[in-house]
């Protein structure tokens, strides 16, 4: 039988990352299991230059911990149900390795990512840090698709009207 002590959830700050966090307050109730909710703010670690692919896109707002932190803890007051133990957490890097590294570090038993759904060029172009996770990480991963947001996600980013193939 599995045991899950320690269950982590990770965010972007979006809508999106709630659908996993409904998984994971499910399980942690079932198991009486802590949960950890992990924002990663992306770029270089601190101490560390950054490389040229991870430099942040001109106009790209990069939040601060202060703020990464107030706004978890807003998540948390506002969405989340009050019986719950939910630790807020913020790292600096480039998110899967950092999911990674920090699930391993607290003995994480399962990772819950909602994955954003991208498709065609986008998803070629930018990778996706949920698929990263599930192929690199030793610890079991669940990976929620948002219901409400699949069909207007695929319509969006259709990788033909990405390219311009059709009206």
């Amino acid at each position: 039988m599995v045991f899950l002590r320690k269950i982590l959830v990770t965010t972007d700050l979006s809508e999106f990352s709630l659908a996993a966090f409904e998984y994971a307050s499910t399980a942690s109730i079932f198991f009486n299991a802590d949960i950890f909710l992990l924002y990663v703010n992306e770029g270089s670690a601190p101490g560390r230059s950054k490389t040229h692919s991870e430099r942040e896109p001109q106009g790209h707002a990069q939040h601060t911990e202060e703020e990464a932190l107030k706004a978890l803890k807003g998540l948390i007051q506002g969405s989340i149900s009050s019986g719950l133990k939910v630790t807020p957490v913020v790292r600096r890097g480039a998110p899967a390795e950092e999911i990674i590294r920090f699930a391993e570090k607290e003995g994480i038993d399962l990772i819950v990512i909602a994955t954003h759904g991208r498709t065609g060029l986008r998803h070629i172009m930018m990778g996706s840090v949920a698929e990263k996770i599930v192929r690199l990480s030793s610890i079991p991963v669940l990976s929620v698709k948002p219901g409400p947001f699949r069909d207007r996600i695929l319509k969006e980013e259709d990788i033909e009207s990405e390219l311009h193939l059709r009206p």
